[in-house]
């Protein structure tokens, strides 16, 4: 139902207002109409037609503000993602998105300024930092149209920068021997890291329950990541548990490494107990990672990077990409290929001299 009320301004002018009911059926109004017929046409367009339609939008719904809407989002999905990302998603939104567009109201905000603000972002921050910042933007606006606050959005075809994916580095089997032998007491989980693939949150989370000597894998079932000052522990990365094979020279390592403790124990432990801290290369810090790196001369890679190492020992010993696909937990053999596309290149030589060398054999 709608109905239309003239009133007059204190200049004496007059206005029209517009009475209405949302299909919840509460009474609502829409004011400063100059004329009868700008009234009407609105109701028309934003109550009569879109109740008919099904797609209804409480025209009061865009002067939500951002900040209001954005706190909400942040903050209903963090009971779903893992701690780690949803410190980088809280910080993003802390830092670069409610800065900006905190105090705009939803509908007020403009497609131009958006695709300006990404610019501007993209001159000063790496793509990452500006593909997550304008995902909470975008987020923010999906659940509004999904809440039936607005319709049309202003984060649709926003062109973003590109990543760019740096040639991966790999270390031979002799270097990654030399850098484990030149980690000391670490010895065992930098062979952990670089002959299992596992990540690093997923191999300082081992327990010794977690060796299985008989069937000759590492249970992985647990991954830690560090906020802040604190270690959560929580799934994979894939959120799946996975039985990674183990060559003799990490059964060999881990047979040493689990003397002396109980089954519950870290298979690895901090230098004052607890978790091992994660490791970096960063010039103002100092580590045991950091020191191997540099006493054993190899290229500078990080931790994670070793298990980048891992998947081309594999590849090279002759591992197919179901099995490497397995070891390392990706949810598919596609994004296996796509990771390490590099890595199977040479499989391409190796099939056309083996063709040849069958061809050659009937010729």
């Amino acid at each position: 139902m709608v109905s239309y009320e003239k009133y007059v301004l204190k200049s004496g002018e007059t206005r029209w207002r517009v009475h209405y009911r949302d299909p919840s059926h509460v009474t609502k109004e829409k004011s400063g109409f100059r004329r009868k017929i700008d009234a009407q046409d609105w109701a028309a367009r934003n109550v009569t037609i879109a109740m008919n339609d099904g797609a209804y939008v409480d025209p009061q719904g865009g002067r939500a503000l951002i900040s209001k809407l954005g706190d909400e989002w942040v903050a209903a999905h963090e009971s779903v993602w893992k701690p780690s990302h949803y410190h980088s998603i809280e910080t993003a939104w802390r830092v670069h998105v409610k800065p900006k567009w905190g105090e705009r109201q939803l509908s007020k905000i403009t497609h131009s300024e958006v695709q300006d603000w990404v610019n501007e972002l993209a001159k000063a921050r790496s793509a990452t930092v500006v593909i997550r910042a304008f995902g909470i933007l975008k987020g923010i606006y999906d659940t509004a149209v999904k809440d039936g606050r607005i319709v049309r959005v202003p984060v649709v075809d926003i062109q973003l920068p590109k990543k760019s994916r740096k040639p991966r580095q790999y270390l031979t089997p002799g270097q990654l021997l030399a850098l484990a032998d030149a980690s000391g007491a670490y010895r065992p989980l930098i062979l952990v890291l670089g002959l299992c693939g596992l990540r690093w949150g997923e191999a300082t989370a081992l327990t010794v329950w977690d060796v299985d000597f008989k069937r000759n894998r590492l249970h992985v079932s647990k991954g830690v990541t560090k906020v802040g000052a604190t270690f959560e522990q929580g799934t994979p990365k894939s959120n799946k548990a996975r039985d990674v094979p183990m060559p003799q020279l990490v059964r060999d390592a881990l047979r040493e490494q689990v003397k002396g403790k109980k089954p519950t124990d870290l298979l690895f432990e901090g230098e004052h107990g607890g978790y091992v801290a994660p490791q970096s290369l960063g010039k103002n810090h100092r580590c045991w990672y950091k020191t191997a790196v540099e006493t054993s001369g190899v290229p500078k890679l990080t931790c994670h990077d070793l298990r980048h190492t891992a998947a081309s020992i594999a590849v090279h010993s002759g591992a197919n990409v179901k099995a490497v696909q397995r070891m390392l937990g990706h949810s598919s053999a596609a994004m296996t290929l796509d990771t390490y596309a590099d890595l199977f290149d040479d499989d391409l030589d190796e099939l056309a001299a083996r063709m040849d060398e069958t061809m050659s054999k009937i010729a």
